[in-house]
């Protein structure tokens, strides 16, 4: 099977994958809520859920649903999300019941979670144009009380990272209430882009100027990482956001900064690989995901302290970084189709395999945030379909604007480039 063809199969498993584990009965209190994983089909996960809205936009596209049901699906997943879904102050429950869009047990209001969910809102409005959808996901939008989360250390404003008024509640080692916060460049750059209408120029601004840019480096070229040097971080919020086409207010490219934190991912796999036999210059990815021994959170170099990985290659955030490494990417998708058919199934890639475990270990789970982010990496490579759809929907420029990012002269070149497997090792 030629590459685009293997791709092309990916993104249609993958919206499989959103129908099958998403709630479409009619009359449910929790339509559109879509399962956190494969593992959990009860449990839904509000950041699934915003993967799922961007899938309908893929799906009518490609025309793998009527683009009127995907409209309907839209449309009952907004009513669902605006009516019924839990939420404190406009931040939904992490995890949600799927039947019923009811908070799961005592789990924290999160913001990079409700985060995700606003960006396929935003992705759907802009797609659909319809009147209905529109009306819904303003108002989604407007409910967010993002002052809420905002608070002041040394002579810096910050977002905390989720809320939880519940004592023994997820992530409350003491006195309920806020957890953590956002203070280093993570997945969270989103954020800033969703709270700039509703805080105003400079405290957006402040905002985005408040978290530490923390410097790695590959093969000479410096970079901003994430504590753990995990890819999902790197891809989170430019999975919808074009980085490719502007410069954020202190000239940082993000498209570059994701393209080398991609290639230092792959570096480190390299490194290794005389350690760990599923790492090679064709099998490569360091991330969150499924293991061997549950769900972990693998770290790779450069990151804060010592990095941690047990051999597992996390499949979905390696395939994600197609549009920003082509080469690197393709022979791996590629080597992973047709030598290790393990690793694919009726949803497409699974999260992850390990060589070194014993025995050697492939997983058989998909989970919402992983599919949702590889697929549209895909689409973004095979079309820019979901790049140009976000970024250039209103909200998403005006945003742009309160910030201070300033478009990039780029050259006029087409988004989908295919290299074909055995032209770079």
């Amino acid at each position: 099977m030629k590459l685009e063809d293997i791709i092309t199969d990916e993104i249609r498993r993958s919206v499989a994958f959103f129908l099958d584990f998403t709630n479409l009965k009619p009359g449910s209190t929790g339509f559109g809520m879509t399962a956190d994983s494969t593992k959990t089909p009860k449990r839904a996960s509000i950041a699934s859920v915003g993967y799922a809205l961007t899938a309908w936009v893929i799906a009518a596209e490609r025309s793998i649903l009527p683009k009127d049901t995907a409209r309907l699906i839209t449309a009952g997943t907004l009513r669902t999300l605006l009516q019924n879904t839990c939420h404190y102050k406009g931040f939904f429950a992490h995890f949600l019941d799927a039947e019923t869009g009811e908070r799961f047990r005592k789990c924290e209001f999160s913001t990079i979670d409700t985060a995700i969910c606003l960006n396929g809102v935003i992705t759907a409005a802009a797609y659909f144009h319809d009147d209905e959808i529109t009306e819904l996901a303003e108002a989604l939008l407007d409910r967010v009380d993002w002052g809420f989360l905002v608070f002041e250390q040394d002579d810096k404003s910050l977002f905390h990272m989720s809320y939880n008024p519940d004592r023994g509640g997820s992530y409350v080692t003491g006195k309920p209430g806020f957890i953590s916060q956002w203070n280093n460049a993570s997945e969270q750059k989103m954020m800033y882009l969703l709270a700039a209408k509703n805080l105003g120029s400079v405290q957006a601004r402040k905002l985005y100027a408040g978290f530490s840019r923390d410097i790695g480096e590959y093969q000479g070229k410096q970079f901003i990482i994430n504590p753990l040097g995990s890819l999902y971080a790197y891809l989170c919020t430019e999975a919808w956001l074009d980085v490719r086409k502007y410069l954020d207010p202190y000239g940082v490219d993000w498209f570059e900064n994701l393209r080398l934190a991609a290639l230092a991912n792959r570096q480190f796999c390299l490194e290794n690989a005389e350690q760990y036999r599923t790492y090679h210059s064709n099998s490569w990815g360091i991330s969150s995901g499924d293991s061997p021994n549950g769900y972990a959170v693998f770290s790779s170099l450069p990151c804060f302290g010592k990095p941690y990985h047990d051999g597992t290659v996390s499949i979905w955030s390696a395939i994600a970084c197609l549009p920003v490494v082509p080469a690197e990417t393709s022979i791996l998708i590629e080597y992973l189709y047709t030598k290790h058919p393990q690793t694919h199934g009726k949803y497409g890639f699974f999260s992850g395999y390990n060589l070194d475990a014993q025995p050697p270990w492939y997983s058989q789970a998909v989970y919402g945030i992983e599919k949702g982010c590889s697929m549209i990496m895909l689409e973004n490579y095979l079309t820019g379909l979901i790049w140009d759809v976000y970024t250039n929907c209103p909200y998403i420029k005006n945003a742009l604007n309160i910030l201070g990012f300033t478009e990039k002269v780029i050259p006029n070149i087409s988004t989908k480039e295919i290299i074909e497997p055995g032209e770079a090792i």
